[in-house]
């Protein structure tokens, strides 16, 4: 998302984890896989560092979220289900989580970092 803020702009993973207050080891670890899906490109020299590749528009949490699934699934697993129904109350259970999942994909894959880092409009 920090990049997101100001796509033309080129920031240190060392300028996030100070602004954050994180491990500067563990940004750049993110940010090159970042980077290796196609997201942000790095620049290099004195002046370089990370810029997002894509409008922000077009980047979706969902794409980030991906990027830390293991799961090979369409949707990101993130209620772990049982693989059998043993009984109508296990499927029941399944079914509702099964559900869930599927909200939060949809959600996800509707949320753009654009949307993410716009200003809220108070009314």
């Amino acid at each position: 998302m920090e990049l997101s803020r100001d796509p033309q702009k080129v920031i240190s993973a060392g300028q996030i984890a100070g602004k954050y207050k994180i491990s500067e080891h563990h940004v750049a670890k993110v940010l090159q896989q970042l980077k290796r899906i196609g997201l942000i490109r790095s620049i290099r020299g004195i002046n370089g560092g990370f810029q997002i590749a894509k409008a922000p528009k077009e980047i979706t949490v969902l794409d980030v979220v991906e990027m830390f699934e293991s799961s090979s699934s369409n949707a990101p697993n993130l209620l772990e289900t049982g693989e059998n129904c043993f009984d109508t109350e296990s499927c029941e259970i399944e079914n509702l989580f099964s559900e869930i999942n599927e909200l939060v994909y949809f959600t996800l894959k509707s949320v753009s970092f654009a949307t993410l880092v716009s200003p809220k409009k108070i009314s």
